[in-house]
């Protein structure tokens, strides 16, 4: 294709309408209420969005833009890509969804889906039956799944060096424009100066939530851990819809009143146990669905997908698809993260939930994050050797080496393809949770301690939410004034929590 003004808008009308259908289809199939996930025939219709060319034509016009012009082309290049090499695994992505759904395990004679012991082992309380259901979990994975994940990562490999990269790593690196090995640099950075404090302090909420030491604990254990039950009784059920309203409220929101956003928190079998927010058609049409697992865990997931989701749903309608659509994914995360942190914000605890003696809880969400932080500073390192160039054979002890190096509990060798989100995803993750910190900062500066409960804090927020993605993450923390992305206002954040 060429970039012509009058080929971009058919691309852009093309792309939108794509991925809203897309959209649609994950939504129908990981809320549960699809087996199937009819992905092939999308991009079969759709296809010529999707060419090597539009993806090359697209790149170049980009390195010769300036301004919004280059977000643009960026953005436009990076979709084009994505779906040169997603419809070429369509088929492949069709039957690991399938697969996913329809799979189960047996515990002690009771069948249970493969995606609905996610929460069955997080929620079980016996060690040596968390043990069961992870070994039945991870026969899944290397038995059904990994075929099928080697069948996809070995094309996505190919196909990136169609496209002029010397490897995926290369590809993604360019589209995203992000200097994957500076990051990686602070990553380490960050495992080095955390490690100490890591042991400590997970092996001291080991032992005081689930009664073992980091020594004896396995990676079995560990969702009972981030489940953390125990605390279940400060974040009831019933009022975990009533506390997010209670918050945008507070924010100048009326989350009834938004009829763009769906609400999903309904339990179904074939729900998926990852929450996820669909922006099928951004701002007009936005789900918002979270598996129920009880207590904290739901607390938490619906208040990430809430920041998505009011991202999307606030986006300008005026801006181009490119805008509201794609972009620079570390930004809607880091507004996920924004929302979600109140959930372990002392003040929000103490005024909407009525929970003040949350000393314990806090030292308990600081350990989470520093542990989640470590491994997705461990997961960046491997994904950068992973997908290098080399082969995918024999990355499986790297993989378990680098989990195992991070966490300090003995890692699983059968999740090293399944771990892995297409995309550099992870690196997404990492960079949000540095700029929310930094937001969240600019918030209590600006606004006070109870800045959720300022009209004026939420009248900022929506501001932001309007620009949707125009700006990626280091552009944004350079309008506001931030600090730039840096994992050590990470490793900071963890010693003033957990060094005292």
């Amino acid at each position: 294709m060429g970039v012509a003004s009058a080929d971009l808008d058919l691309y852009r009308r093309d792309g939108e309408e794509f991925v809203s259908r897309l959209d649609q289809a994950y939504y129908l199939h990981y809320a549960g209420h699809s087996a199937a996930l009819p992905i092939a025939a999308l991009y079969e219709r759709f296809g010529h969005l999707f060419t090597a060319e539009a993806a090359a034509d697209l790149t170049a016009a980009a390195a010769e833009a300036r301004g919004d012009a280059r977000r643009s082309l960026s953005s436009l290049a990076l979709f084009a890509a994505d779906g040169y090499l997603g419809q070429a695994v369509r088929r492949q992505t069709e039957a690991l969804a399938a697969r996913e759904a329809e799979a189960t395990i047996r515990v002690e004679g009771e069948t249970v889906g493969y995606r609905a012991a996610a929460a069955l082992l997080a929620n079980e309380p016996d060690r040596l039956r968390r043990a069961r259901i992870e070994e039945e979990r991870l026969r899944v994975v290397s038995e059904e799944l990994n075929p099928l994940h080697h069948e996809i990562w070995s094309t996505l490999h190919d196909l990136a060096r169609d496209l002029g990269a010397d490897s995926y790593r290369a590809l993604y690196e360019g589209l995203k424009g992000v200097d994957f090995e500076a990051l990686r640099t602070q990553a380490e950075r960050l495992l080095a100066e955390t490690d100490e404090l890591h042991v400590a302090a997970l092996d001291r909420q080991l032992r005081s939530s689930l009664g073992l030491g980091i020594d004896d604990a396995a990676r079995a254990d560990l969702p009972a851990l981030l489940r953390a039950s125990g605390y279940d009784r400060h974040f009831p059920a019933d009022r975990m819809v009533w506390a997010l309203e209670q918050t945008l409220e507070g924010l100048g929101i009326d989350l009834r009143g938004q009829s763009s956003i769906v609400l999903d928190t309904e339990a179904r079998p074939m729900k998926s146990p990852r929450a996820f927010c669909a922006p099928v058609r951004v701002p007009d049409e936005v789900y918002l669905v979270v598996a129920p697992t009880g207590g904290l865990d739901d607390y938490r997931a619906l208040f990430h997908e809430a920041g998505h989701a009011e991202h999307f749903a606030g986006t300008s309608r005026g801006l181009p698809f490119e805008f509201r659509y794609l972009g620079d994914n570390a930004v809607t995360e880091a507004y996920a993260f924004l929302l979600e942190g109140l959930t372990h914000d002392p003040v929000w605890l103490a005024q909407v939930l009525g929970y003040r003696e949350a000393d314990e809880y806090l030292r308990h969400i600081a350990t989470t994050r520093l542990y989640m932080h470590r491994r997705y500073a461990a997961k960046l390192g491997y994904e950068m050797a992973l997908h290098g160039g080399g082969r995918l054979e024999g990355q499986e002890r790297r993989y378990a080496d680098a989990l195992t190096e991070a966490v300090r509990i003995p890692w699983p060798r059968e999740t090293y393809l399944a771990d892995v989100d297409e995309g550099f995803y992870a690196v997404n993750y990492i960079r949000a949770w540095a700029l929310e910190l930094s937001l969240r900062d600019l918030l209590r500066e600006r606004y006070g301690t109870r800045w959720f409960a300022s009209p004026r804090a939420g009248g900022f927020l929506r501001e932001l939410w309007n620009e949707g993605q125009r700006l990626n993450a280091d552009e944004l923390a350079r309008e506001l004034d931030l600090p730039g992305i840096e994992l050590s206002a990470l490793t900071a954040d963890a010693h003033m929590v957990l060094g005292r």
